[in-house]
């Protein structure tokens, strides 16, 4: 119980602390205007959730790259490795809406490859960014001081869940006359919460969940966090190519199985990311035994 408590001590912190870094912030760069506060807020709360979460794996397990899983002999392989697998879930899912007819290939797109080659160097940057980011907090750090301290199965779910849940704190435009004062970014915080009165949120809720409980067990049963970044690139940039490539088909009698918001994710792809983990989870069991 203690360890759940400081888990959610820090996670809350971090939040706390992100949205009142945002006003210091947020009035360094006033004189160039470049952001509205709602995205400063948004930047600032991922900045200290990463560091919130690297000072939670510092006080149980010493601060130390290996510690976090990254292993860079023979990283690149790793990294590759991963992005492949990325590359092919997103395919799987991809290939089963389109044939249930739920996406459309749109083949001016699907066809133009400079303007892939493009659009897939951007998103393998992007899904790089993301990956390194986003592992190095949840499965890296959150993930590799949890299960230090409580059963790993609840480790994992746990983490899983934050990660999900992260994804819909968005926060909202402020009204043009507004003041901003070192508290707004506190003030900001209820109604960043508003996604989840949305049952239609749900279902991209929990691929998200799924997505993360697999990059967890990757995690875990590997050792090598390098895996888990190029998995992560690799399903985002992935995502990126298929919604160049692929219109939604709304009136599909299968459309129930995409989030309404993100019509990638829901119902088909969280099936999908359980069945990866369930037949990743036994390939390790079976590889100890």
């Amino acid at each position: 119980m203690r360890a759940l408590l400081v888990f959610a001590t820090v996670f809350l912190s971090a939040i706390l602390a992100g949205a009142l870094l945002a006003y210091p912030v947020y009035e360094f760069f006033a004189s160039s205007g470049a952001l509205p506060f709602r995205k400063v807020v948004s930047r600032t709360t991922q900045l200290s959730g990463l560091l919130f979460s690297l000072l939670y794996f510092c006080y149980y397990r010493g601060l130390s790259l290996q510690g976090l899983g990254l292993r860079f002999e023979r990283g690149h392989i790793c990294l590759l490795q991963g992005l492949a697998a990325g590359f092919a879930v997103v395919a799987l899912i991809a290939a089963n809406l389109v044939l249930l007819g739920v996406h459309d290939l749109n083949e001016s797109r699907l066809f133009s490859f400079s303007a892939l080659s493009q659009l897939l160097l951007t998103a393998l940057l992007t899904g790089l960014l993301v990956g390194i980011v986003e592992e190095l907090m949840f499965r890296g750090a959150l993930l590799g001081g949890l299960s230090r301290q409580t059963n790993q199965a609840v480790a994992l779910a746990l983490v899983s869940l934050v990660y999900a849940a992260v994804h819909y704190l968005k926060f909202r435009d402020l009204p043009a006359d507004a003041a901003i004062h070192w508290y707004t970014g506190i003030t900001m915080l209820p109604a960043a919460l508003f996604q989840f009165a949305d049952p239609a949120r749900y279902d991209a809720m929990l691929t998200l969940f799924f997505l993360g409980l697999l990059l967890g067990l990757i995690r875990l049963y590997t050792g090598n966090l390098l895996l888990c970044i190029g998995l992560h690139a690799g399903v985002v940039s992935g995502e990126k190519l298929v919604q160049h490539v692929a219109d939604f088909m709304p009136y599909s009698p299968h459309a129930h199985l995409v989030n309404r918001f993100d019509p990638f994710i829901g119902n088909l792809a969280s099936v999908w990311l359980l069945a990866v983990s369930v037949v990743f989870y036994f390939a390790c069991r079976a590889k100890k035994v």
